[in-house]
């Protein structure tokens, strides 16, 4: 049995939530075990799987997605190319590293922001551009100024592009090593951080730095749109 499975054994055993205590590295290695399980493909279609830092340790849990975002949708197309930019895909093309994204993400951030936009315009609503030149850090993404809005029927939401990395164990070479005990000040770094090159999830919600990712859709809130490249 994997990991992923005997956690969500013992989610169902547990009625959904179950907290992980102690210390050390064995705890700290929850949040990139949710992580993989969300990625696996296991988790049931109606299910999500949420993991947060709590007051006892870290907290699990699998909970049922709302009807409402099991609702099937028009797909909303996106260009191939950008011909025609909105004048807030032109000003996030206007910086020297649009959104905070790298290079190979960007075009394909752009265009499904062009999509968006377009499509809410379609439908009589408003959009503006926002902070567009960095992404927010990790600890302040719930919180973060947007980098771009719509307003539908008097309610503005802020979205947010973020760029999802992979988080694993950093394995020290010889160098690091060695210039560690040569050089007091040397820090070998805990963990190797890798952007992500393929479409995840784009729901909103809260993703902390340990990966743990909350889809609740909050008054006031600002909303992520996480990209990759297909």
């Amino acid at each position: 049995m994997t990991l992923t499975e005997q956690l969500l054994q013992e989610l169902a055993e547990a009625g959904g939530k179950i907290v992980k205590s102690g210390s050390g590295p064995g705890l700290e290695k929850w949040p990139s075990r949710v992580a993989a399980a969300r990625r696996s493909g296991r988790v049931p279609e109606t299910k999500e799987l949420y993991g947060n830092w709590c007051r006892d340790g870290y907290e699990i849990k699998l909970v049922d997605i709302p009807a409402w975002r099991l609702a099937v949708l028009d797909p909303v197309p996106v260009p191939s190319r950008l011909t025609r930019p909105h004048t807030v895909v032109r000003a996030m093309q206007n910086e020297r590293q649009p959104l905070g994204l790298t290079k190979p993400v960007q075009g394909r951030a752009l265009r499904l922001i062009q999509a968006l936009i377009t499509a809410a315009e379609a439908d009589g609503h408003t959009c503006s551009a926002g902070q567009t030149g960095f992404a927010p850090p990790p600890h302040r993404r719930r919180r973060a100024n947007p980098h771009f809005t719509i307003t539908a029927q008097g309610q503005t939401v802020g979205f947010v592009v973020l760029q999802e990395q992979d988080r694993a164990e950093h394995v020290a070479t010889e160098k690091e090593l060695a210039d560690a005990k040569k050089h007091s000040w040397v820090r070998i770094p805990r963990f190797d951080y890798t952007s992500l090159r393929f479409p995840r999830d784009a729901e909103g919600g809260d993703r902390g730095s340990d990966g743990s990712h909350e889809r609740s859709i909050d008054h006031g809130c600002t909303q992520e749109v996480l990209v990759g490249v297909a």
